[in-house]
């Protein structure tokens, strides 16, 4: 396992987990060696092996937050979003109380229809990182195109979208998709349609025809002076 460490600070991940794999040939309750496994597999984007391992590490050593945090995000990555709730929780609960545990687990339930909750723990996100853009950008979303009106808050949106796009730097069409319904939904449609076609443009460059797709009806919208608003469910 501790030759194992090493060939992973070296970046020799395949020797580091044929490693990891004959200390586990040994000793198959080596809980330590299953959580070096599974984070070996997750950089290698073996997701499925990584599941098996993390569910073994923290099934022994449940106070592993690490561990936790990212057997979570793998079990999201497959869409397992149920088990990546309960994990992220479990993360948070021991010690993992930082704003990517939160903001991912706004992102799971998102995935399940809770808004409420995703709002939550996006705002949970930002009080402890201000700057986290995929907070401001997710959080964004939602006051600006949530369903329920009550949920819905332009003014607030928009500070957040311009924040988020402030921090990512390049133009990039997700970022400045969400800026343009933000200003939608606080009435600057002239500004909303000029975001959303510097959106456009940055979807086609980047070949993103889905996106672009959706940006084109968005667009319309704002040029005819009416937000978009996501539908109920």
């Amino acid at each position: 396992n501790n030759l194992g460490a090493t060939f992973v600070q070296q970046g020799r991940i395949d020797d580091a987990i044929g490693h990891y794999q004959t200390a586990l040939a040994i000793q198959p309750d080596y809980a330590e060696a299953s959580c070096n496994l599974a984070d070996a597999l997750l950089s290698k984007a073996d997701i499925d092996g990584a599941i098996i391992h993390y569910l073994t590490c923290v099934a022994a050593l449940p106070d592993h937050a690490d561990a936790q945090y990212n057997l979570a995000s793998a079990l999201l990555r497959k869409g397992r979003i149920d088990d990546a709730i309960i994990h992220y929780k479990e993360a948070l609960t021991w010690g993992r109380n930082n704003a990517d545990t939160h903001a991912n687990l706004g992102s799971a339930f998102l995935a399940k229809g809770r808004v409420v909750d995703a709002i939550e723990q996006y705002e949970e996100a930002l009080s402890l990182a201000p700057e986290n853009v995929a907070a401001q950008s997710n959080l964004a979303w939602l006051l600006a195109t949530s369903a329920e009106p009550s949920l819905r808050n332009g003014p607030e949106a928009v500070l957040l979208a311009e924040q988020a796009s402030r921090s990512s730097g390049a133009k990039k069409p997700l970022v400045l998709r969400i800026l343009a319904a933000a200003y939608a939904e606080a009435g600057r449609f002239s500004e909303a349609a000029e975001t959303a076609h510097d959106a456009l443009q940055a979807a086609d460059d980047e070949g993103n025809s889905a996106l672009s797709d959706l940006l084109r009806k968005e667009i319309a919208l704002y040029e005819s002076g009416h937000p978009y608003h996501k539908q109920s469910p």
